[in-house]
């Protein structure tokens, strides 16, 4: 094991989800102009978006490193690595102030669409036991059925993490259906949502275009690890299919269909090509900070429409 040091502290705990964030930052504030009636840009769904995604892997990120820290006692860094701690907690704590706040301002639809989102995201290295829910069931069912069964000393135990391709799925679907998600509920109940959305863009070309991005994404990552994956036993996509090559050629394919599926948008055209060709750049020797530019192959693009309606 590499002795934890503060420069790699500060990245895992601050940089990553911070850069990370960005992303969604440029996607809740894209989501938010189209499809808002009066072509502004909702300030509520970019903070919720936002902090959400930096609680998550804030969150994720702190407990590895705390049992990292807590297994390396030896380490003369020890106090100012401690002092570190408390930094990405008070940095938490901020963002979770913040997301309390914004949430305060939206309707309940978006509280519950947030929670619906967020919460795989906080339990995906959490064992997932089942023996609790499985007890509560048999006592309702001795109560009004008259079962007096002993429950089972084991039950299964679900961790989501290692469930086969769910990073992929995970990343794809919370970043980019539950953006547009809380978007839309915030937009909706405040009647600034509109019925039809400017052109190149369309609903159907937000979801498809995020979801498959983001997927792309977390599954490059997963290139990036493949050798520690595969020695772990980590069930990732690129694991799955034994295969760096046939990762890369899979990953193209998907980036080239949702080109070819909206060539009339200029901007999800350029976001894939950019996107496809960062997946034949990067690779398992890349440096990990080369892996934080290719989750912007949406970002620069966003920026270059916002900044042509403005300019």
């Amino acid at each position: 094991m590499s002795t934890l040091t503060i420069p790699k502290l500060a990245d895992e705990l601050f940089l990553r989800p911070i850069v990370i964030s960005t992303n969604s930052l440029a996607l809740s504030a894209l989501m938010s102009y189209v499809m808002s009636a009066n072509a502004g840009i909702d300030w509520r769904p970019i903070i919720i978006c936002v902090t959400s995604d930096i609680l998550a892997m804030g969150a994720d990120h702190l407990k590895d490193k705390e049992e990292e820290f807590s297994s390396d006692r030896n380490n003369a860094n020890g106090p100012r690595l401690a002092s570190w701690f408390l930094y990405a907690r008070t940095f938490l704590t901020v963002s979770a102030v913040l997301l309390a706040f914004a949430l305060s301002q939206c309707p309940i639809s978006t509280l519950l669409t947030t929670a619906t989102f967020v919460a795989p995201a906080l339990l995906w290295t959490t064992p997932i036991s089942f023996k609790k829910f499985w007890l509560i069931s048999r006592r309702l069912l001795g109560r009004f059925g008259g079962d007096r069964h002993q429950p089972s000393t084991s039950a299964p135990v679900l961790v989501i993490k290692r469930i086969p391709g769910m990073k992929a799925i995970f990343n794809g679907i919370i970043r980019g259906c539950g953006i547009y998600a809380v978007v839309f509920s915030v937009l909706s109940k405040s009647g600034n949502l509109t019925n039809t959305l400017p052109s190149p863009w369309s609903v159907v070309q937000l979801l498809v275009w995020s979801t498959v991005n983001r997927s792309c994404h977390a599954i490059m990552t997963d290139v990036r690890d493949f050798e520690d994956d595969m020695k772990a036993g980590v069930p990732t996509i690129p694991v799955l299919l034994g295969s760096i090559l046939r990762t890369k050629v899979i990953l193209t394919a998907c980036h080239m269909l949702v080109m070819l599926a909206f060539i009339e948008n200029k901007y999800i055209m350029g976001s894939c090509l950019f996107a496809a060709t960062l997946v034949w750049i990067l690779g398992k020797d890349s440096p990990k900070k080369a892996f934080l530019f290719s989750s912007h192959s949406q970002s620069l693009f966003i920026i270059w429409y916002l900044l042509t309606r403005h300019i």
